[in-house]
């Protein structure tokens, strides 16, 4: 999918979530009141669960937290596990440094209506500066090309192998170890992965525990100054919240970098038992769609990493 263009399922074309409940709160009252208290019409019946529907969607939460997480990847992180340094590692680490950064997330919606698909978008140093010298993600997680084994299993034992790729199962050791050793892996963090409590004992590069649940993975292709998600599947949400990670290669000559992200956070629900189908014909298109596509909760923000780079303000920032 390295080619293809994703993108948000929903565009608000500039409109805000709240209005568009808003909206359909009067238009739904709208109608309740021109049918009469007493009417049996069907419109009537469905005005209370979907008043109650629209007082559920307005409590629930979809937002970035404060600040992601932060850790740099360097040479000595592949050597303390006694691993081979990846050889395009080495090569890209002369012009560029490496850092794992953890995008926070926090989603809450009622129990009874779970979010059931979260498209994630981000892009590092938005808008600015010569394309080569802008940071890209090197790596990402979750990346589609586990799909198939996390389809069997819901966590696995990933690692960075000589090619700087991630790859499934466990890491052989440098020479010098025993011919065909594996190391082992260390203990695994519920939900995370390791390397985030990780990072400063020295096994961000080497084995560790990435536990993700069930679900079809759309992401646009790695080396790029952006990156999106798609994950779909209920099953992804049962974990405590949703784990986005990215490797990403920030070029030594760079002292700020920043990352501007955007998310959706949609529904799937019985739009029938929600009084919604009743009174779709009374909304405008924009306002159908929003519910025909699970009424989206979108989110944005925009973060400044420069202080976790550890880098000085006197470098050259062209």
């Amino acid at each position: 999918m390295n080619g293809e263009k994703l993108g948000f399922s929903f565009d608000f074309g500039g409109s805000d979530r709240q209005d568009l409940l808003a909206e359909a709160t009067r238009t739904i009252k709208g109608v309740t009141s021109e049918l009469g208290p007493e009417s049996a019409a069907p419109e009537a019946k469905a005005a209370s669960p979907a008043l109650r529907l629209l007082e559920e969607l307005n409590a629930e939460v979809a937002e970035f937290g404060a600040y992601p997480e932060v850790l740099p990847l360097r040479e000595e992180h592949f050597t303390l596990h006694q691993l081979p340094v990846p050889p395009r590692f080495a090569d890209l680490s002369l012009k560029n440094d490496f850092f794992w950064v953890r995008l926070p997330i926090n989603l809450s919606s009622q129990p009874n209506r779970p979010f059931n698909k979260l498209e994630c978008a981000v892009e590092f140093n938005p808008g600015g500066g010569d394309p080569h010298l802008r940071p890209s993600a090197r790596l990402i997680l979750p990346d589609r090309k586990f799909a198939k084994l996390l389809e069997v299993q819901d966590s696995l034992s990933l690692h960075i192998n000589e090619e700087f790729e991630f790859e499934a199962g466990l890491p052989k050791k440098e020479a010098g170890g025993e011919p065909g050793a594996e190391l082992p892996v260390k203990g695994a963090i519920g939900g995370e992965v390791e390397a985030k409590a990780a990072g400063g004992l020295g096994f961000v590069a080497g084995p560790f525990t990435y536990r993700i649940k069930k679900a079809q993975i759309e992401h646009s292709g790695t080396g790029l100054e952006k990156v999106f998600w798609r994950i779909t599947g209920a099953e992804f949400f049962q974990e405590d919240q949703p784990t986005l990670v990215i490797v990403l290669q920030v070029p030594k000559t760079l002292t700020e970098v920043k990352i501007a992200a955007a998310l959706q956070a949609y529904h799937y629900f019985n739009l029938g038992a929600a009084g919604i189908t009743e009174l779709l014909r009374y909304f405008g298109e924009r306002l159908k769609s929003f519910f025909e596509k699970g009424a989206p909760k979108p989110a944005t923000t925009e973060w400044n990493i420069s202080p976790s780079l550890g880098r000085s303000r006197a470098r050259s920032t062209t």
